[in-house]
């Protein structure tokens, strides 16, 4: 059986040190290393006294720099890591450690029960969820680098300098890992508001070695993104009018179309309520009607015989458009007139994207959703939640639209993003539930592997805009 060195981060916490310190020394441990992390309180004098091994830090660090410099110091074949703030009782801890002492693996986990969702572990499962997914371990959502966690000491030698998520992800990807038990610890430990920036920065530093290293980029050659640099195809030129409904703005409306002879002109039609300048349907790779549809309808009209790929019909579409707000439709499904409404009117009032509301807390967990939030929460816009360009409804300012850069709408995660860093006021503003209108295509949404390929392709414009911020000048 192996020995065990016990980790315990302390900040001012002599009120519950000595009830922490009594659990852990039922367990038969080798030491305890008490890390006192800018404490002020008589915590250090504390833990001298119950025997502790003691490394003071002047300077205060993140949680997970205090663990490291306190496993530099043990002695034992694993090391366990648990926080001064929460109580976990000796029988929790003897079962939690049973695999690293016999063996059976490098790492043990924290298995995650059912989390309450609230604003900070949120944002802790949308991470466990991305990265499970990333990694082929969709069935493993819970589990992450939250005390308490054990490891191998010889493993953790290795990797003393990785920031959390680099070394979550190799733990995941290269060792046996246990997470079978789960110990409760949520609403349990201390408020601490100023380990937050500390933590973001550990994030961060993540987030570019995790997405270069263990994710492929995709390339555009699912996307015929070259066409913008095309002259535009022959355009059939339709009905229009000057609104008196945006405060002198005029609207733009563009539906990209594939296949839509059944809905095609009942979603004309209610797009032609909200007295747009024009309505731009983008043909695109069409065998049916559609074409003929949208011509007797009187609309502008933008032909291509061959599929231009996701979203770069909206680029094609936006690329016609002469109007001041541009507002992005689908042609598989009906939205009524008061639906689309708010996404114009808001850019008419001084948005400048104005996105679907996306927050069911039912699909927190669902892999697509989570990237959408992670990179929301990365470029400092938590509020959007999961809303993003890649869904429509949503509308654009031509200012902005100038600004990002046409192309940029091809991906549209770093559409997104170039807005927010060029100071666009982006907001999320009325929801609409499209995922029960829109239109299954098996080609695109069945599952091969654990994603779709509508899935996949989403998850890599995410990376892209992931990697895109985080290289910026």
């Amino acid at each position: 059986m192996k020995t065990l060195s016990v980790v315990l981060p302390v900040y001012n916490e002599e009120e519950m040190l000595k009830n922490v310190l009594k659990q852990i020394k039922k367990v038969n441990v080798l030491e305890i290393i008490v890390v006192a992390n800018g404490c002020t309180d008589a915590s250090v004098k504390i833990a001298k006294e119950e025997g502790c091994t003691v490394k003071v830090i002047e300077k205060r660090m993140s949680p997970h720099e205090a663990r490291m410099e306190g496993a530099k110091t043990a002695k034992g074949d694993a090391v366990l890591f648990v926080d001064g703030d929460i109580i976990l009782s000796a029988s929790e801890l003897e079962r939690f450690v049973q695999p690293l002492l016999f063996g059976h693996s490098d790492v043990v986990l924290n298995k995650w029960g059912k989390m309450k969702t609230n604003a900070f572990n949120r944002s802790e499962l949308m991470w466990s969820t991305v990265l499970h997914h990333a990694f082929g371990k969709p069935h493993h959502t819970n589990a992450y680098l939250k005390a308490p966690y054990g490891v191998q000491l010889s493993v953790l030698k290795n990797y003393w300098e990785l920031p959390p998520l680099s070394l979550f992800v190799t733990f995941l990807t290269q060792y046996r890992v246990s997470m079978s038990m789960s110990i409760e610890t949520q609403g349990k430990g201390s408020f601490r508001p100023f380990d937050r920036p500390l933590r973001t920065k550990e994030r961060i530093q993540s987030y570019q070695k995790l997405l270069q290293t263990y994710y492929t980029l995709a390339s555009n050659r699912k996307r015929r993104v070259n066409m913008l640099a095309q002259p535009i195809p022959v355009v059939e030129h339709g009905w229009g009018k000057l609104s008196s409904f945006y405060g002198g703005k005029q609207l733009s409306i563009i539906i990209p179309v594939c296949n839509e002879e059944q809905t095609i002109k009942q979603v004309i039609a209610e797009a032609r309520k909200l007295e747009p300048l024009e309505i731009i349907v983008v043909i695109n790779g069409s065998t049916d009607q559609s074409e003929a549809y949208a011509k007797e309808q009187g609309v502008k009209t933008l032909v291509y015989d061959e599929r231009l790929g996701h979203d770069c019909g909206r680029a094609a579409g936006a690329l016609a458009a002469t109007g001041d707000i541009l507002l992005f439709i689908d042609g598989d499904f009906v939205l009524s007139a008061q639906e689309l409404y708010p996404f114009a009117s808001a850019v008419a009032s001084g948005v400048d994207v104005a996105l679907n509301v996306c927050e069911d807390e039912a699909k927190l967990t669902h892999v697509v959703q989570g990237w959408k939030y992670v990179l929301n929460e990365t470029v400092g816009r938590k509020d959007l939640l999961m809303s993003s360009m890649t869904a429509v409804p949503h509308a654009i300012s031509r200012e902005c639209l100038q600004k990002i850069g046409l192309q940029s709408l091809v991906i549209p995660p770093f559409a997104q993003v170039k807005a927010i860093i060029e100071d666009f006021r982006v907001q999320a503003v009325h929801h609409v539930d499209v995922n029960k209108f829109n239109r299954f295509r098996y080609s695109e949404h069945i599952p091969l592997k654990s994603h779709s390929p509508t899935a996949e392709l989403i998850i890599h414009d995410h990376i892209f805009a992931f990697i895109s911020y985080l290289q910026r000048d």
